[in-house]
């Protein structure tokens, strides 16, 4: 990197913010962005119950352009906190979000030759779809909900 700090990417979920970024192919999370996700507050006393490699102090630009220190956290790190600390029956799908989500989208965006997934809508169902080599592509267990009360035209199948 030619500057000494990281530009994160936002994700938004229920109209609060998560920054996450990769280092080192890693995903880290801004630890602070974490609280208002669980309604939790994320101190330092919270931190040091993470192994010494889920934690670290990183300079990164902030949502004015300015340029902080923050703590960030890594994606076991959320992974274990949202399990553990933060148990409540609304952070597994924070978590699946997190996971299936915003993980996803940063190692797209750093390979982008690699295969992209992203959610879509079809007749108010999401379902789970791969963008790769220029094509769409859909899971073979979501292709009967996806055709669910229509009627293929069996010529082009």
């Amino acid at each position: 990197m030619s500057h000494d700090y990281f530009v994160p990417s936002v994700f938004h979920r229920h109209h609060r913010a998560l920054r996450a970024l990769l280092i080192d192919d890693q995903v880290w999370v801004v630890a602070h962005d974490l609280g208002p996700l669980t309604n939790r507050r994320f101190d330092r006393h919270l931190a040091r119950k993470l192994d010494p490699d889920q934690w670290r102090h990183a300079r990164i630009e902030n949502h004015q352009g300015e340029v902080e220190t923050q703590l960030l956290i890594s994606e076991s790190a959320v992974c274990e906190l949202l399990k553990v600390n933060f148990y409540h029956p609304e952070n597994r799908s924070l978590r699946q979000w997190f996971t299936g989500e915003v993980v996803p989208a940063l190692r797209s965006a750093a390979n982008p030759s690699l295969p992209r997934q992203r959610r879509f809508t079809w007749q108010g169902k999401e379902f789970n779809l791969m963008e790769w080599q220029g094509r769409e592509w859909v899971r073979m267990k979501d292709v009967a909900e996806l055709l669910e009360g229509q009627h293929p035209d069996t010529t082009t199948l």
